[in-house]
């Protein structure tokens, strides 16, 4: 049954915060991983990967991780977004998104979505979230 159905799996990279709380933010990281793999997808999570060997906190380090996961960014289907807030490195990938047109799905800390048409009175983000995101392409 299972013998070849990963072959037609969509890839959606996975974009949440790695900085600041990097304990707490990869154990989200992985929840939202495992729901994009629950789901039916096959996730692509870059810093769950590039922190293994890679020093997040050498400037040249950080910035090689981001587009290693940049390039792996081009072989996703989707972007999924996770969270209230968008990092420095998360703008950085969604701008990468916006300019290759990569749909987007949007979600908050706990997995819900965040429906873009509602994004000016949806609570869960605030002005600096909704100006990053605005002009993404949205997968509905």
């Amino acid at each position: 049954m299972m013998k070849g159905w990963f072959y037609t799996m969509k890839k959606v990279f996975i974009c949440s915060p790695y900085r600041g709380d990097t304990t707490g933010n990869i154990e989200q990281a992985r929840r939202f991983s495992r729901m994009a793999a629950l789901c039916g997808y096959c996730p692509v999570t870059p810093h769950l990967l590039f922190p293994q060997f890679l020093e997040d906190g050498q400037p040249e380090e950080r910035i090689l991780g981001i587009s290693l996961g940049i390039e792996m960014m081009l072989a996703c289907d989707q972007v999924w977004i996770f969270g209230n807030k968008i990092s420095n490195g998360m703008e950085y990938e969604l701008g990468f998104a916006r300019e290759h047109r990569i749909p987007v799905r949007l979600y908050d800390n706990n997995m819900n979505r965040i429906d873009p048409d509602t994004l000016k009175i949806d609570d869960r983000v605030d002005e600096a979230y909704y100006n990053v995101v605005k002009d993404l392409s949205f997968f509905r």
